[in-house]
């Protein structure tokens, strides 16, 4: 109203998060036109990966105005070093298992019942593979019924939450609703190989093969295969661990800062 520069940020996935949580594409519809209406305002519009980027592009928004948001993280605190052998032993992780990680908002739009389904049907085939699972969330209760043989820390922050990532053996994030996905660059970060869907921001973090494995979205024998694959070969787990910290070493906040300052004087 003004006449003044707006820029703006789409950090949320909100279209997506309705059709999931009403399975209903009307609505889904409708929140896509009030996020054109409401972005198409903004002289800039940030996004948190070049697959929404693209998205954008596609509903119309000209590609001139659209910038990825640089990201960064205390690569201090989350680091390979913070690696505790009896951190998980201590909450009920026997000697013979292997950890397979999930950090985040327990909730039904981050495909949790995707990973609960790999992790049950490679148990049942003698796979020693334990889900780990951190964070908080309104379905907390349907994944204790679905993996009651999970490890459930709630929330954790800090220290303890660093060190719950580098005892890890490795991490798993099957949403596809993520724009971007702070917590694969915290499990990059303290060296542990990570696997992510093919839809959504995380792919944009991950080399599949190099640094992790990447699978294709909402496949449950894809998503499987890879737990499978990061469970029985401890080599690769480790190659692929270092190389996960190498790719974010350099990813920290001031770099970031400097990065968003200097685009926004373009």
């Amino acid at each position: 109203m003004l006449g003044l520069p707006t820029a703006g940020i789409y950090h949320t996935d909100f279209p997506e998060y309705v059709r999931i949580l009403t399975e209903d594409g009307l609505m889904e519809s409708l929140t896509w036109n009030y996020m054109h209406w409401f972005y198409s305002q903004m002289d800039t519009i940030y996004v948190n990966s070049d697959h929404y980027r693209q998205c954008w592009i596609e509903r119309g928004i000209p590609s001139d105005r659209l910038r990825i948001l640089p990201r960064g993280l205390d690569t201090g605190l989350f680091h390979p070093s913070k690696k505790k052998t009896d951190f998980w032993k201590a909450k009920g992780l026997l000697e013979h298992e292997i950890g397979a990680l999930y950090v985040g908002r327990v909730s039904r739009e981050k495909n949790l019942d995707l990973f609960a389904a790999a992790l049950r049907r490679l148990r049942t085939f003698g796979v020693p593979v334990r889900p780990l699972i951190v964070g908080e969330g309104p379905y907390s209760m349907m994944m204790k019924e679905l993996l009651p043989e999970g490890i459930y820390t709630g929330s954790l922050h800090g220290e303890e939450l660093a060190t719950a990532y580098a005892s890890a053996d490795f991490f798993v994030f099957p949403s596809t609703t993520d724009t971007f996905g702070n917590v694969v660059i915290e499990a990059q970060a303290s060296g542990l190989p990570v696997i992510v869907s093919d839809v959504g921001g995380p792919k944009d973090l991950v080399i599949d093969g190099q640094d992790g494995l990447i699978t294709k979205g909402l496949d449950l024998d894809a998503l499987t295969a890879a737990i499978k694959r990061l469970c029985t070969d401890a080599g690769l787990r480790k190659k692929l661990g270092l190389s996960a910290r190498e790719q974010v070493a350099e990813r920290d906040w001031r770099l970031a800062a400097r990065l968003f300052w200097e685009g926004s004087q373009e």
